[in-house]
């Protein structure tokens, strides 16, 4: 008889660690679908920053590279009224230029998101780039003179 009620205990302790167990388990899945649902917040959030980001370096440089576009073009039609020597030495150096500002613009419009650190190296890099051919312009600009 004694073994019978040591029996029945030891099933009862037993059934109360397992269904004890059971609630810890639901917590556990609980606070997972919570953080699950958190991440996907998080994620809309970067992805939404990304957006706005972008947007905004794409239209500053694109407002640069116009820029450089429009200065290419009148130092272009100077350079047809120049002389001969002028012409030749400058025209050259346009030329790059204005090859430069058209990869610099196909760049951007072919630039695909892959991940926040390969952004901003693009993003320091084409900056560097842009600056490098208003720098360009610039110092044709004070040479002509």
């Amino acid at each position: 008889m004694k073994t019978k009620y040591f029996i029945v205990a030891v099933s009862l302790f037993i059934s109360g660690i397992l269904l004890s167990g059971c609630d810890t388990k639901r917590e556990n899945v609980e606070d997972a679908k919570d953080n699950l649902t958190e991440a996907k917040q998080e994620l809309k959030d970067a992805q939404a920053q990304y957006e706005n980001e972008w947007k905004q370096f794409r239209s500053d440089v694109v407002l640069k590279i116009d820029a450089n576009e429009k200065r290419i073009s009148e130092f272009k039609a100077e350079i047809k009224t120049a002389s001969g020597k002028f012409r030749a030495k400058y025209e050259k150096e346009v030329v790059v230029l204005e090859q430069k500002n058209t990869e610099l613009r196909r760049k951007l419009n072919e630039y695909k998101f892959e991940g926040k650190d390969s952004w901003e190296v693009f993003k320091d890099d084409f900056n560097r780039e842009v600056d490098l051919i208003i720098v360009g312009l610039n110092d044709i600009f004070s040479k002509k003179d």
